[in-house]
């Protein structure tokens, strides 16, 4: 009888342990599914104003870049028509939390295509990237990228 116990004994620890180490995966299934990081990026016109009154205001063509995923990133550089543009983590809210954005300028020489990389990082510090270009055709600017890929 007591032999008996100790095996049910047994048996629920190993249960246990089993169901222990699953809830552990799920429970790291549902903070990588937590964790959607994807950039929007929008091709738009914006007016620089000037505060002192003493230039007429500007409207310039720039690439919005906004966090449209569910955590903060940190933008580490873009990369534009092959230069390097340093960026050094800027902290980049979700728009759930904070409408903020970041521009890259668009040329305004007529140049009529670019093209762009924006690398970032997420919380949990991976590194992810999205590439794309934009064109200017019927005197507009027109964005397309690729969705964020995590790097290697």
């Amino acid at each position: 009888m007591q032999w008996l116990s100790i095996i049910i004994s047994i048996i629920a620890l190993i249960a246990s342990t089993y169901i222990g180490i699953q809830q552990v995966k799920i429970s790291k299934e549902q903070t990588k599914m937590k964790n959607k990081v994807e950039l929007y990026l929008l091709a738009e016109y914006i007016l620089l104003k000037d505060v002192s009154g003493k230039n007429a205001d500007v409207r310039v063509p720039v690439i919005t870049v906004r966090n449209v995923g569910s955590n903060i990133v940190y933008l580490e550089k873009y990369i534009f028509n092959g230069r390097e543009y340093p960026l050094s983590r800027e902290v980049l809210p979700s728009v759930d939390c904070y409408n903020a954005f970041h521009y890259i300028y668009l040329p305004t020489d007529g140049t009529a295509h670019v093209s762009f990389d924006v690398y970032f990082y997420d919380w949990d510090n991976e590194k992810w990237h999205t590439t794309g270009y934009a064109d200017y055709k019927d005197g507009k600017w027109d964005t397309s990228y690729k969705p964020c890929e995590r790097l290697k």
